[in-house]
């Protein structure tokens, strides 16, 4: 009974004679030598290759990876100058799940009032997560998700990078994710602008170019107060003579010189201690009214 007779048999053509004489085993061959051809000649670069190279040569070659990719947060600061844009509003901190983020606010030196800027920001980066919700929430564009993945330490504390660490230039961004940052741009750089008119000196201005704005001959001079309330001012005049003559102590009676205060000054009759106290006063003053507010 042939199998064309029997029940349930099917007969598959496959369109070429018997193989028995070696000409199948040749055509394997064949298809083997034609791979390794295209994996030394040509790059799976379409969908529709089906073979060639789709390995890439690590580390001299990289894929280049998308705008959205993120890896661990930078902080950015504008190239031309220096002035970091974050504000020091502490979205990221509260937002941050893993609560990697750590943020001191800088004051101004003359007054003590709070100003936006960051005197420091720390980020652990071997408990960060990379959820990129600090870059969501940030109002100024000025915490951004960095491209870099090659952070691998024999110890952990490289990994706890601070404000100097973390700065990188606008145009670093930019190159990155160029898309997103023309988005981005006008709206940060008008709010960098409002941000730079309550800083002094140097403050806000990203470490590096800080030092080397100021020579290191010179020691950083404190920047000059600003206009108050001629009230206010009359208040602290007035608790700071209250204070020098609580802290005056009757002369000694051997003919010794008089002993100085506990703010360290002669007492209240020099007039230089009288205004430095006065000084004093009104940036105490200042900074009491900041913490209020």
């Amino acid at each position: 009974m042939s199998s064309e007779q029997q029940p349930g048999v099917i007969v598959v053509d496959r369109g070429h004679p018997a193989t028995r004489d070696g000409r199948g085993l040749a055509r394997g061959i064949g298809v083997v030598l034609r791979h390794l051809r295209d994996a030394f000649g040509q790059r799976l670069e379409r969908p529709e290759q089906t073979s060639g190279v789709f390995t890439v040569q690590y580390p001299e070659e990289r894929t280049p990876l998308p705008e959205a990719s993120r890896n661990l947060p930078i902080l950015l600061f504008d190239d031309e100058s220096g002035h970091e844009l974050c504000t020091s509003c502490y979205q990221c901190e509260r937002i941050c799940p893993p609560q990697v983020i750590h943020i001191t606010q800088a004051r101004d030196p003359a007054s003590g009032k709070a100003v936006p800027a960051i005197d420091e920001f720390i980020l652990e980066y071997d408990a960060c997560m990379s959820c990129g919700l600090c870059a969501e929430v940030c109002p100024f564009d000025a915490i951004k998700m960095d491209h870099a993945f090659e952070l691998a330490t024999a110890t952990r504390d490289p990994l706890t990078v601070d404000r100097a660490g973390l700065a990188r230039p606008v145009s670093y961004y930019a190159q990155l994710a160029p898309q997103a940052w023309a988005e981005a741009h006008d709206g940060a750089m008008k709010k960098l602008q409002g941000s730079r008119k309550r800083r002094t000196g140097t403050v806000g201005i990203t470490p590096a170019r800080a030092a080397a704005m100021t020579p290191a001959s010179e020691p950083v001079s404190a920047a000059p107060a600003p206009a108050s309330d001629d009230k206010a001012a009359r208040l602290a005049a007035i608790r700071a003579r209250n204070a020098a003559a609580s802290d005056a102590t009757p002369a000694p009676t051997d003919g010794a010189a008089p002993a100085p205060t506990s703010s360290g000054q002669a007492p209240a009759s020099d007039d230089k201690a009288a205004r430095l106290a006065a000084i004093r006063a009104r940036n105490a003053a200042r900074q009491r009214e900041g913490g209020d507010s």
